[in-house]
């Protein structure tokens, strides 16, 4: 085509002056969009023309565009009448009813994802409206005339009586079988008696699912009213109908009903697919070519919106759904388009741009696969514009908020990502899914949906709401999706909706987030300038005004100390009082603070002197207590190594830690490098007359905890940070000199801080347990009832141990329990506080680098049943927490985010390595934060959830996946007490198991609820049940140990090939290996995760009956049962009998040449 052929053509589609149009002016800005575009290339290419969407879409001026069509070689004979009207075609042939032809993409995947079985399923594919009309000052509506109306509109299209069979195909019946109108006469009725049907009506049809099986895919009801008032309720299954087609059919319908009559249609949906699959725009070589274009950017895909949804399984109508909407005028709309064009975007692309950055906010990953439908109806014959059917197509929009610094920019990559993603559409978005879903192991779905019927036309013609009112309640459904939002064109304006699955989300949160798509959008079109700024990032003013609330204890810190200054204050003002009581006696304050002054002299002596650092090599006691204490009399700061460590990473502790003098139990224990005191020594000699004085600010400890890269990395922690979480703590519980706490903890570990600080400050007692019975919960057991201890603190494992062991008796003296550092089991609390009345439990969340405790939730009568962990709760005194995503924003509520934590309790940094420290910690809002690498979310109430660690996310076949959500779930199983997951070798998932009871559910049913609960790719491969969970030597679930023990139980691996037991099975495996085209197939491997999809379920379907002579058999099967054994027993279980079946499928295998014995045998 020559350049002023095109303009003339751009011209007449803009409708815009010819001279309007430049030869490099960007038609995009003058109002060509996608629509527009794909009618425009589908007319050329049928025309003859070997152009692509892709070639105009990326540089849409008329001079660019010339170069393609000189290229392609220009149009066909035909071309100049492309441009004034369709391309023709043959006639119509008539339609043959009792034929069956293939569904189309769409459709099939609609057919599928209807089924209660499937993920997200439960639901048609519909829309339905409700019109009210009429009125005192006009006629009524005539029910004959509608009735005419509707019967000739179901003539006219064909689609309209289309029935879906089981084998997954459609054929067009002679008439419905089911009627489509049915009348309700309420005109003589009282007004609560109207409301209370028109809801019933409206309950029960907005949700339905035609029965589309006997042909029923249009339900009309009219609602007779007083005063010649009436409501019409229409819902239209999308199986025979897209967008384009709704408005078509409603505006037939009132055409019909206004006795106009219309030109007949020569053609039909069936025509259109046969002619697609024939010598069509969309060839063989375009639809190898798009697939070969997305099988080389899979890896490199991300995964839909991962936003905070509720499990399918915990909502409590999943199948039923709600619209938001909001309806912007026509000069808004004129105003948003105008920004946007301007801008070079479409106004489509400015919508979607805006609802990406609302989802992104929400979500926990700002880069996500977003859903898009196409409506391509190509121009393969004059009257195709007036066929009734599913013409769409969809594609996946790669969309990253995060890599752009304004909407603006935001915007243009969208609209980059989209325009590339529809040029090879030709490979449809539901092939993408399957593809993806077959590479990583389970199914995918993109269940975030947004959808323009922009170019479209008003989605209700004026002759619709002339003739049958305006619309008044309208709602969307489809399977597989969670939010469909959509934009039409409506009354002169823009109306935007999203219709949501019902409990998808916790309650407000969509609203919020819509609220937040609506609020973005005001503020565009009131001041376009701010396309050029940032896209959203503060939160709502509730959600702030309650983060402030929980956080504004930071501004309440305690004042600052040394952790040592309370003690020596004790020692002077009571001496004689109990501070330790160990195996071999008590120590008063005063005899432990001569031996403390006397190891701070003997340090002195050795050279050590204020801001050092002193190892500490000793085992649990009075002695270790006595080394603490005398390193910090001296000034010096202590770094503790356990006497168990391995002697290479005791080496690494003391050479990272700067350390030049050890404290060790005998000169036997001597280490190498550093000056080495025996504490027996140390204790003895000349004592220090009072403690050096040293700043707050000065470090108190350093512990060495594992490092990602296999170095132990050195957190070191200040007295202030130190001591204002102890004060926290001491305050919330109101901890005092009559207090004893029993020490669990080893030195190394940071909860031992507490331990020895938290009473030694306040004038209580430390119970010490000996290095030998650090692993006996009997001898604690023992020790809380010996002792009386009135403290527990401890990490969850430890505390697990002494709920098992103990008698309720011997814990009668607790008053208070305190744990943390990992998942808090509620089993715990709930048994503690069974045994002690008045006992009060609280789960602490935080981190060894905000020195040990963070957060605190207590857990009171009003705890919920159901929970089956603590969460961390609320900041304690002089902390904050943020919950920061990927770009550094706070996360809205229910968001899942890392979790920072700031304020006094803050470590300094990374001993010696100033690379780490700059990486974690930072200053934001003027406060100084340590990003934990946790992950959390807050809740509406300002409390926090901890959701694992983000080093606990890994990737099974492709999938992100949190094992703390795969533990969750499996905890929320009747008789799991704890759980453990780890990724194995097989690329799949294994789960260590603790049994509350002897009742606890076996492996098999603990799969079958693992099904329930959890997507198909998060299932584990195997499951090991436990007496116990293995624990760290802090009382941490050991993961490592949990892999071990996973590895030596075996299993067989995902792959594996599992021989039948019988003729039904190896019949059944290798129809299932001859439909997914492989040479065998095992009986336990699932179809799909071997490459299966809805499409080859079907043919499974069909094949399976086929073969075996069955008749009730449903794809449905083929989605739960999933392996040819499950399967088996499944048509077993249908006939009753496996005589017959042995029969058939020995007849099957002896025909396919297979060996029953050798299947059976090998």
């Amino acid at each position: 085509m020559t350049k002023d052929e095109l303009r003339a053509v751009v011209a007449q589609t803009l409708d815009l002056p010819i001279d309007d149009i430049d030869d490099d002016q960007d038609l995009l800005e003058l109002g060509l969009d996608s629509l527009k575009l794909m009618a425009l290339t589908s007319r050329w290419r049928a025309s003859g023309a070997r152009v692509h969407y892709s070639a105009l879409v990326l540089e849409p001026t008329i001079e660019a565009w010339s170069g393609v069509f000189a290229k392609a070689g220009g149009l066909a004979k035909k071309r100049k009448a492309v441009v004034a009207t369709p391309v023709e075609s043959a006639p119509s042939q008539p339609e043959q009813q009792s034929d069956d032809f293939p569904l189309a993409g769409m459709q099939h995947a609609y057919w599928i994802g209807r089924g209660d079985e499937q993920t997200l399923g439960g639901v048609a594919a519909h829309l339905y409206a409700e019109f009210d009309g009429g009125g005192p000052d006009v006629d009524p509506i005539d029910p004959e005339r509608l009735a005419t109306a509707v019967r000739e509109l179901v003539a006219r299209h064909p689609m309209l009586r289309a029935a879906i069979t089981d084998d997954g195909t459609q054929r067009i019946l002679p008439a419905p079988t089911i009627p489509v109108l049915s009348t309700e006469d309420l005109r003589d009725k009282s007004s609560t008696v109207i409301a209370a049907r028109l809801d019933q009506i409206r309950d029960a049809k907005s949700h339905q699912r035609m029965d589309v099986a006997a042909g029923q895919v249009i339900d009309i009801t009219l609602t007779l009213l007083p005063d010649n008032r009436h409501r019409l309720q229409l819902d239209v299954d999308m199986l025979a109908a897209d967008a384009q087609s709704y408005r078509r059919l409603l505006d037939d319908l009132a055409a019909l009903y206004d006795g106009i009559e219309l030109p007949p249609i020569g053609y039909t949906f069936r025509e259109y697919l046969q002619a697609r699959e024939g010598d069509s725009a969309s060839t063989s070589e375009d639809i190898d070519a798009d697939r070969q274009w997305w099988a080389q950017r899979y890896e490199q895909l991300p995964e839909p919106a991962s936003l905070p949804f509720v499990p399918e399984a915990e909502r409590a109508d999943p199948s039923r759904s709600f619209r938001l909407a909001r309806h912007f005028d026509a000069e808004a709309m004129s105003a948003l388009e105008s920004a946007a064009r301007s801008r070079g975007v479409t106004i489509a692309v400015a919508l979607a741009t805006v609802f990406s950055e609302v989802i992104a906010r929400w979500s926990s990953e700002q880069r996500f696969l977003l859903n898009v439908p196409l409506f391509n109806r190509e121009a393969l014959h004059p009257d195709v514009d007036l066929v009734v059917g599913d013409f769409t197509n969809s594609v996946l929009v790669d969309v990253d908020t995060s890599a752009t610094t304004s909407l603006v920019e935001t915007a243009r990559q969208v609209q980059r990502e989209l325009h590339t993603a529809a040029s090879h559409s030709a490979y449809r978005g539901l092939d993408v899914l399957r593809d993806l879903g077959s590479l990583r192991g389970g199914p995918v779905t993109a269940s975030v949906v947004f959808t323009s019927g922009l170019g479209l036309g008003e989605v209700f013609s004026p002759r619709v709401t002339e003739r049958f009112g305006e619309p008044v309640w309208i709602i969307s459904q489809g399977p597989q999706v969670d939010i469909d939002a959509q934009v039409v064109e409506m009354g002169g304006g823009l109306l935007t909706n999203w219709d949501i699955r019902r409990d998808a989300l916790p309650d407000g949160v969509a609203e919020e987030m819509f609220a937040e798509f609506c609020r973005i959008l005001d503020t565009l079109i009131a001041a376009p300038r701010t396309w050029d700024d940032a896209g959203p990032s503060e939160l709502s003013e509730p959600a702030r005004s309650v983060r402030d609330r929980v956080n504004s204890v930071v501004t309440q810190a305690f004042p600052s100390r040394t952790l040592h200054q309370g003690f020596f204050g004790n020692a002077l003002s009571e001496p004689d009082r109990i501070a330790v009581v160990a195996s071999d006696g008590e120590i008063t304050y005063g005899d432990l603070a001569t031996r403390a002054l006397s190891v701070g002299q003997t340090l002195a002596d050795a050279g050590v002197r204020a801001g050092d650092t002193v190892a500490i090599v000793l085992p649990k006691g009075a002695d270790q207590v006595a080394a603490v204490l005398g390193v910090l009399a001296a000034g010096a700061q202590y770094v503790p190594i356990g006497v168990d460590q391995p002697a290479a990473r005791a080496e690494r502790v003391l050479e990272r830690s700067g350390a030049r003098v050890a404290l060790v139990a005998t000169a036997a224990d001597e280490l190498a490098g550093v000056t080495s005191i025996a504490l027996a020594d140390a204790a003895q000699g000349a004592a220090l007359s009072v403690p050096a004085v040293v700043s707050p600010e000065s470090p108190a400890y350093v512990l060495f905890t594992s490092g990602s890269t296999g170095e132990p990395k050195g957190v070191q922690v200040s007295h202030r940070a130190a001591a204002n979480t102890i004060d926290a703590i001491g305050t919330e519980f109101g901890l005092t000199a009559d207090d004893r706490t029993l020490a669990l903890s080893a030195l190394d570990f940071d909860l031992s801080v507490f331990d020895l600080f938290s009473p030694l400050s306040s004038g209580g007692a430390i119970v010490c347990i000996d290095e030998a019975d650090r692993r006996d919960a009997q001898v604690w057991s023992d020790a809380i009832e010996r002792s009386r201890v009135s403290v527990l603190n401890a990490a969850p494992g430890l505390i697990g141990m002494i709920v098992d062991t103990a008698r309720p008796e011997q814990l009668r003296t607790l008053r208070t329990v305190i744990t943390g550092g990992d998942r808090v089991p509620a089993a715990s609390a709930r048994a503690l506080r069974k045994a002690v009345p008045g006992l009060r439990f609280a789960g602490l969340g935080g981190a060894t680098e905000a020195a040990i405790h963070s957060t605190i939730c207590e857990v009171r009568d009003d705890f919920p049943a159901d929970a089956t962990s603590v969460p961390y709760g609320v900041p304690l005194r002089g902390v904050a927490c943020r919950v920061v995503n990927g770009s550094g924003h706070d996360c809205p509520d229910w968001v899942v985010g890392e979790l920072w934590i700031g304020g006094a309790s803050v470590a300094d940094g990374y001993r010696g390595d100033a690379e780490r420290t700059a990486a974690r910690f930072v200053t934001h809002a003027g406060l100084r934060w340590y990003r934990t690498g946790d992950l959390a979310r807050y809740r509406p109430d300002g409390s926090l959830d901890f959701q694992g660690r983000a080093d606990h996310q890994v990737k099974v076949r492709g999938h992100r996946v949190e094992l703390g959500e795969v533990e969750a779930a499996l905890m929320s199983v009747d008789g799991v007490r704890d759980a453990v997951v780890v990724k194995n070798a097989g690329d799949g998932l294994t789960a260590v198991i603790v049994a509350e009871t002897a009742a606890t559910p076996n492996a098999d049913d603990l799969f079958i609820q693992a099904g329930i609960l959890l997507p198909h790719y998060m299932i584990p491969d195997q499951i090991n049940i436990l007496d116990t969970v293995p624990l760290t030597a802090n009382g941490k679930f050991d993961r490592a140990a949990a892999a071990r023990i996973a590895a030596a139980r075996g299993g067989p691996a995902p792959d594996e090939y599992v021989a039948p037991r019988n003729a039904i099975e190896a019949a059944v495996a290798y129809v299932m290996a001859q439909v997914l085209q492989v040479d065998r197939l095992g009986v336990e491997s699932d179809f799909f995760a071997q490459g299966g999809n809805s499409i080859l379920a079907t043919t499974l379907t069909a094949r399976l009956r086929g073969l075996l002579s069955l008749s009730g058999f449903r794809a449905a099967e083929v989605f739960s049962a999933r392996t040819a054994r499950d399967i088996s027993i499944r048509l077993v279980e249908a006939e009753g009998s496996d005589q017959r079946l042995s029969r058939v499928a020995e007849i099957l295998l002896e025909l396919a040449d297979i060996s029953i014995e050798e299947e059976v045998h090998q």
